[in-house]
């Protein structure tokens, strides 16, 4: 019986370290620390490796790693022996997004089509699985018809989203209605949900950004200091904070308050936004024509993992040298 209870143990333990290792590799994937996900990954053991939640780890460092394809084939081959995965499907369906922004136009309606595919099969088998259900909601509003796209069905996946949280999907619903022209269903649909959350930083930061489309700079920087002040976790408050220092930049004004947020942003941005961070605080220093500040703030700025940053990055410079003779 002794002997026994020390074998059960001795597996309970086992069992216990290896999901603390793979949920350490999860861990670091949602913190943006690739290098720690991809070390942790490595310490696995083969058979942990093989199981099914280390062929999704596998498949989500392909991912990080922009190694599209790979994961592309990988999602694809593992879906064929489990189809009835959640994780599965859902990353099958973001490698083929991805794809289809990749490539040629001769194979970016078949990834649109594995795309739908794979989401729409998500959300079968886990009708609340609210990354599915926004990226749905995204493509069909931004992608054409050829494509698949489809305004009305963006709409039903908003509307099922408001029943497992409820102020993501008034934000969504309002978003559907914003972009389809209909801005009084949109002016409603917030109006109702202010009513039922009226310190919801979500609903203050999703009617930001649409009077940042219109330009309504004034409108859009009070909605996101309450965005700011209501967020419940850093993430949020600093997407808020970020957002309020890009408005002075755009709209080329306060200035000050700008910088201000873009300093309270910095240590709160996840390591893949703070060089976004410091290029937006750059741009508000030669504003300033505080010309010491912006390039040390240029100085900071990796630009190693982001082509676009990087030619930003250049013209920056560029602006700044001439600035300085």
């Amino acid at each position: 019986m002794k002997k026994k209870l020390v074998v059960l143990t001795l597996l309970a333990s086992m069992s216990m370290t290896s999901y603390a290792d793979i949920q350490a590799v999860q861990n670091a994937l949602e913190q943006d620390d690739i290098l720690l996900a991809q070390q942790v990954f490595n310490t696995l053991t083969t058979e942990e490796k093989n199981a099914i939640p280390g062929q999704v780890l596998k498949g989500r460092l392909l991912l990080e790693n922009d190694e599209t394809e790979d994961a592309f084939d990988h999602f694809e081959a593992l879906q064929k022996q489990h189809v009835s995965n959640v994780d599965i499907n859902y990353y099958l369906g973001v490698s083929a997004v991805i794809m289809a922004q990749k490539a040629s136009i001769f194979s970016k309606l078949s990834y649109a089509k594995d795309f739908i595919k794979a989401m729409e099969r998500t959300v079968e088998l886990k009708p609340d699985h609210q990354d599915a259900l926004n990226t749905l909601i995204g493509f069909h509003l931004n992608a054409p018809g050829i494509a698949g796209g489809d305004k009305d069905k963006a709409l039903v996946y908003a509307k099922q989203l408001q029943s497992y949280d409820a102020e993501l999907g008034y934000s969504q619903i309002a978003t559907v209605y914003w972009q389809t022209e209909q801005s009084e269903l949109a002016d409603k649909t917030m109006s109702e949900a202010f009513d039922r959350y009226p310190q919801s930083s979500t609903l203050y930061f999703s009617r930001a950004q649409q009077n940042i489309k219109n330009e309504a700079w004034d409108k859009a920087r009070a909605d996101l200091t309450l965005a700011a002040k209501f967020a419940q976790d850093d993430e949020k408050k600093g997407e808020a904070l970020y957002q309020q220092g890009k408005v002075s930049v755009e709209s080329g004004v306060e200035t000050e308050l700008g910088i201000d947020a873009l300093t309270q942003a910095l240590p709160l941005a996840a390591k893949a936004y703070q060089p976004w961070v410091n290029y937006r605080l750059a741009q508000l220093y030669l504003q300033k024509k505080e010309q010491v500040k912006a390039y040390e703030t240029i100085a900071q700025i990796d630009i190693s993992e982001n082509e676009d940053l990087e030619d930003k990055v250049k013209k920056l410079k560029k602006k700044l040298k001439k600035l300085t003779g």
